[in-house]
């Protein structure tokens, strides 16, 4: 499991992690809780590692929901509050 930093106290800190399979392979990652202030938070998951195209742009509550690269082997799941002030934030 992998959380924003200050998770699920605090959701104020951005972060950025980089999901890699082997060559050859799809990346797949379940959003298990995000809790953003919508339209000021936002998690936004790319298909590669830079320049990709945009994946998903989440914000508000989610839970559950999985996402896969269609043509990389590479994901970048970019985790950007703007605040952050009372949500917990992100676990995938």
């Amino acid at each position: 499991q992998i959380t924003s930093p200050g998770f699920p106290f605090s959701a104020s800190t951005p972060c950025e992690y980089f999901l890699t399979a082997d060559s050859g392979k799809k990346v797949e990652v379940e959003i298990i809780l995000l809790e953003a202030n919508s339209i000021r938070d936002f998690l936004v998951i790319y298909d590669g590692y830079l320049g990709g195209s945009v994946i998903a742009n989440l914000t508000g509550e989610v839970r559950e929901v999985t996402y896969t690269t269609s043509s990389s082997n590479i994901m970048k799941v970019s985790w950007e509050p703007n605040g952050g002030v009372n949500v917990r934030g992100l676990a995938v």
